[in-house]
């Protein structure tokens, strides 16, 4: 076993053959979440009886992008098809300009990086991954666009936009808001902006990129609802290609430096409605009350809620199928 620091995450990485000896339990200092990486299939049944959660390590957020607008929206929600109307309406009211620039000029740039420093410098273990691509997209090879959000001159939030015409795909990159405009949604209208410019330059798919898949800790569950509400499902990560995807399964002991819930999205059970493709379910990990419907999704099969702990998932959870 060994126990390693993951952005404040102390995290032990142990072998599918040490977790019946509970090997963590004497560690120097307490550890958060226990990780089996790539589990040999032998040990699945095992590990999901002692309460790991067998998973794909990194997810893709994709979507498609319709035939226009319009077709995109009949598909969501209700919900997320008013809160996009109420963001539009808030931003026309207050004068907001929404702007495409391609390409991004340095001024914009740096204007929309110190936002993004600023928004990031707000999280419990935030890391401004964006500071590091100032000039790729100021200089290529690859090619950025940015849709901007202007309250007069002062810049209320932005969207860095990737173009990967090679397999089709328009890849939200970053995106940041000012706090004022949080509250009002505005990331809603400016990812909506981002999808129409990708429809007019003939892309068919987009994403919002690549995460860890353990929604608690660098992301947080709040982002999950905020994805799936603009039309994007969550996919294993090698099957879009990431050649550093893989599998790894997780056991979640305590919430100190977590989100309090927490999720995982873990490989359904290979039955009737998963023959064929890797289908997945949710898992909230939490000391308190959670409704899961709040976390239900067209592409999961299930959500449960379970508290932290080696617990068996069947003495523990509590299933709300989708």
């Amino acid at each position: 076993m060994e126990v390693v620091d993951r952005y404040g995450l102390a995290l032990a990485l142990v072998e599918a053959g040490e977790v019946a000896a509970q090997p963590w339990r004497d560690a120097d200092h307490p550890v958060d979440v226990v990780r089996v990486v790539n589990p040999p299939a032998a040990s699945w049944d095992e590990l999901a009886a002692r309460g790991f959660v067998h998973k794909p390590s990194v997810v893709s957020w994709v979507s498609g992008l319709g035939a226009d607008e319009e077709t995109h929206l009949a598909g969501l929600h209700r919900t997320s098809r008013k809160s996009i109307r109420q963001a539009r309406r808030d931003a026309a009211s207050a004068g907001l300009r929404i702007v495409l620039e391609d390409p991004v000029t340095p001024d914009s740039l740096d204007g929309f990086l110190a936002l993004y420093e600023d928004r990031v410098a707000e999280m419990r273990f935030g890391v401004p991954f964006a500071l590091d691509y100032r000039d790729a997209v100021l200089h290529g090879p690859r090619r950025f666009f940015g849709v901007f959000g202007y309250e007069g001159d002062e810049l209320a939030g932005g969207v860095l936009v990737l173009e990967c015409p090679e397999v089709d795909l328009l890849l939200l990159r970053f995106s940041a808001v000012s706090a004022r405009w949080r509250r009002s949604s505005l990331a809603r209208a400016l990812y909506l902006a981002a999808m129409q410019a990708g429809r007019d330059r003939g892309y068919t798919r987009g994403s919002l990129g690549n995460e860890p898949n353990l929604l608690g800790h660098l992301t947080q569950p709040g982002l999950f609802r905020f994805k799936t509400g603009l039309g994007f499902r969550a996919v294993p990560s090698q099957e879009c290609a990431d050649p550093q995807g893989g599998d790894e399964a997780d056991l979640v002991l305590r919430l100190d430096a977590l989100s309090d819930p927490t999720m995982i999205l873990g490989y359904a059970p290979r039955d009737a409605r998963n023959r064929g493709g890797a289908r997945l379910t949710g898992h909230l990990i939490s000391k308190a009350r959670v409704d899961p419907t709040l976390y239900h999704a067209p592409f999961l099969t299930s959500v449960t809620v379970r508290p932290p702990g080696a617990v068996p998932a069947s003495a523990s959870d509590r299933m709300s199928p989708v």
